[in-house]
């Protein structure tokens, strides 16, 4: 992990620090600590047959996606099987766990304080998948920073958690590119934004330049600072790079690009 000029952080999963909190393994790659204002990232390897409460979580708004294992989500009173891909939603105030099953559970988790006077969802759906393609993006152009190339290939995007299904300020967005695809560079005016990559081989974008990403890396882009994603072209043209993150709080300029509503239901 280390900071690229002012632009923000790069992360790289080879080089976390874990720490061992409550029998698992805890890595904060992102957080006040590191300069952030409005997001953390906790990475959990939580081992087999373990569950894990954290506690802390409760008073905050909560993301997460499953990175690698399988296991069950607890939010509040309702349970979820999870595995790589699943992705969770905890509103302020609700009570998280996972439990990791026959294998180590290995989760990403956003989290952040929701605004005083925020609305909030009213009945937010709990669990999903990044490979939800109910809500998304087909066809960006970006924020207006840069242009696209006329014959450039775009990727996807798809909103596992989004205002639309009831999450309030901290969001997940799924991006899906194929071999040549690009998710166009933008930036979030007062957003910061951690992203990561779950599967496949590609590109983040940050501030001025590509970094080559694999599993488990990811950046962390401070206010307005551009940034986006890619696959550069390769043998199999059937293999995918997905990443997932979002801006903190959630930009309502990629509901609008996706002809969607951006208030919370």
């Amino acid at each position: 992990m280390s900071a690229y000029k002012d632009y923000g952080i790069l992360i790289r999963s080879s080089e976390l620090e874990f720490d061992t909190a409550d029998a698992v393994l805890v890595s904060r790659p992102v957080g006040p600590h590191t300069g952030a204002e409005f997001v953390s990232v906790d990475i959990v390897r939580i081992p087999a047959g373990t569950r894990w409460d954290p506690a802390g979580y409760t008073g905050q708004e909560v993301t997460a996606v499953v990175f690698t294992g399988k296991g069950t989500a607890r939010i509040g009173t309702r349970t979820h099987t999870m595995e790589k891909g699943s992705t969770a939603y905890a509103p302020t105030g609700q009570p998280v766990s996972f439990t990791a099953d026959g294998e180590e559970l290995t989760v990403y988790f956003w989290r952040g304080d929701l605004p005083d006077g925020a609305p909030r969802g009213t009945a937010p759906a709990l669990f999903n998948t990044v490979h939800d393609t109910s809500a998304g993006i087909r066809d960006f152009a970006g924020t207006g920073e840069i242009t696209p190339v006329g014959s450039e290939q775009r990727a996807y995007m798809n909103f596992p958690h989004w205002p639309g299904n009831g999450c309030a300020h901290l969001c997940v967005n799924t991006g899906v590119a194929a071999p040549g695809h690009t998710f166009n560079i933008h930036g979030h005016p007062g957003a910061e934004d951690a992203l990561f990559a779950l599967h496949g081989q590609g590109q983040f974008f940050l501030g001025d330049q590509w970094f080559d990403m694999s599993p488990g890396d990811g950046v962390f882009a401070r206010p307005g600072v551009l940034h986006g994603t890619r696959h550069p072209d390769g043998p199999d043209e059937h293999a995918r790079f997905i990443s997932v993150g979002g801006p903190v709080p959630y930009d309502p300029t990629l509901y609008r690009s996706a002809g969607l509503s951006a208030d919370v239901v």
